[in-house]
């Protein structure tokens, strides 16, 4: 079969590797689509581990289960979480499971950019989710970055009545955009830099209100708009935190989204932070508990989800949609698919999933 393998910036190979063989409580899925991720291209992140396979938003079907496999059959469409928690450790019983050892520890095999993928047997029995008939593979491909988000949301605490801004409108950001008004936000608010992208933030029904990131749009948004209780950065730049900061309201909550290169420092005033009661949190990966819901809300809300543009590419081309998602700020989601079945007609670049 063929895998794809990161060796370093813009250098990523397909390559011919056994299909892997599967142990008794096991399961061999059959990817039909991989959503692409920004960490895939994020290569300071990348290049310490390189050369290595790659992927994590992959969506299959089930092709072969070992003997002591009960919950799944052969033929049934999966969604495949790559990190699965041990749910008994100090980390999984406050509710943090992406700081849980075996979390870290977790993977599946190769990665979702493979034909094939090897589900061990913890992530069969936490992390893979039958996917339901109604809905389509590539919307399927949203759950693993939903669930990430969901997570974030969470863990701002963000309440009904709130008011909720978000730094990027890239495809998390858009996600995070649109769950905050599903968890209650009674104003939602998109900070981005790029026309192209504010202009795909205004089509969603869950924001109000977008501005440009520029000192002066800050100012009006300020003016107009008023303070945020709630603040997600999804750049990675520290710089775009401190204007966080400025748009949160007293008592508020600056949620850091997307990770920045090691050695990364904040230069926050921590007199203004303390009497202006602000909380900065972070927010890495999802649980299992995230993904389900991200299942969940996937299918009672498709109209709004179906808002976001997806990009989708053969797998035979997946050199160009690396490139394309690295270099075009008009691609928000990019996912490769493996199957001819559900693929829309060739050449769209903004095709909604």
């Amino acid at each position: 079969m063929k895998a794809l393998r990161y060796y370093s910036r813009g250098v990523v190979r397909a390559e011919e590797v056994p299909i892997p063989e599967i142990d008794e409580d096991e399961v061999l899925v059959k990817t039909e689509a991989c959503g692409i991720c920004s960490s895939d291209i994020l290569d300071w992140y990348r290049e310490p581990k390189a050369p290595s396979f790659f992927g994590h938003e992959a969506v299959g079907k089930v092709t072969r289960v070992g003997r002591k496999v009960s919950e799944f059959t052969v033929g049934e469409r999966v969604f495949v979480h790559h990190h699965v928690p041990c749910m008994v450790c100090r980390y999984c019983k406050k509710g943090d499971y992406s700081m849980c050892d075996a979390f870290r520890k977790s993977s599946i095999d190769p990665g979702g950019f493979a034909e094939y993928i090897r589900v061990p047997g913890e992530n069969v029995r936490k992390g893979l989710i039958r996917i339901p008939e109604v809905l389509s593979t590539i919307e399927a491909t949203f759950i693993e970055p939903l669930a990430c988000c969901i997570q974030a949301v969470q863990r701002a605490s963000l309440r009904i009545g709130e008011r909720a801004a978000i730094f990027g409108a890239g495809f998390n950001g858009l996600l995070l955009a649109i769950l905050s008004r599903e968890f209650g936000a009674s104003s939602v608010v998109v900070i981005e830099p790029n026309a192209y992208r504010r202009e795909i933030a205004r089509s969603l029904s869950a924001v109000d209100r977008v501005f440009d990131a520029s000192e002066e749009a800050l100012r009006l948004l300020k003016r107009e708009w008023g303070l945020a209780d709630i603040v997600f950065v999804t750049p990675p730049f520290p710089s775009v935190v401190n204007d966080a900061v400025e748009v949160a309201d007293r008592g508020g909550t600056v949620l850091i989204y997307a990770p920045s290169p090691p050695g990364s420092e904040l230069s926050v005033d921590i007199f203004y932070l303390y009497f202006s009661h602000l909380t900065v949190k972070t927010s890495y990966s999802a649980s299992p508990l995230d993904t389900r819901l991200a299942l969940s809300l996937l299918l009672k809300r498709r109209d709004i989800f179906r808002q976001i543009p997806v990009v989708r590419y053969p797998f035979s081309e997946f050199e160009r949609a690396f490139q394309d998602f690295r270099e075009n700020s008009r691609i928000v989601k990019a996912v490769l698919y493996f199957e001819e079945e559900e693929s829309l007609p060739h050449g769209e670049t903004a095709a909604r999933c």
